[in-house]
């Protein structure tokens, strides 16, 4: 199973630590990065929970497609973002 981490340099060294290959991308650069590694098989995408509304269209237009994976997965990383994917869930 692959697994991709995306975010700044100090997020995603954490989880290379782990055997995840990382990603370094900005607001910028999200979506093309995804891109590339939903072309690539991954299983699970670790992100920062301040990405939940910049990944919506990606995941939404995925799930049409019927595609399980990959799995994104949020992490609470700062305060002001915290609880976002939750609120997403709710809706």
């Amino acid at each position: 199973m692959k697994i991709a981490a995306v975010g700044d340099p100090a997020f995603i060294s954490v989880f290379e630590l782990l055997g995840a290959e990382g990603f370094e991308a900005s607001n910028d650069d999200l979506l093309s990065v995804l891109r590339k590694i939903v072309e690539e098989d991954y299983a699970l995408v670790v992100l920062p929970e301040k990405y939940v509304e910049a990944t919506r269209i990606l995941r939404e237009q995925l799930a049409r497609e019927g595609r399980v994976t990959p799995l994104f997965a949020f992490l609470p990383t700062e305060p002001a973002s915290r609880g976002a994917r939750v609120e997403e869930l709710r809706k």
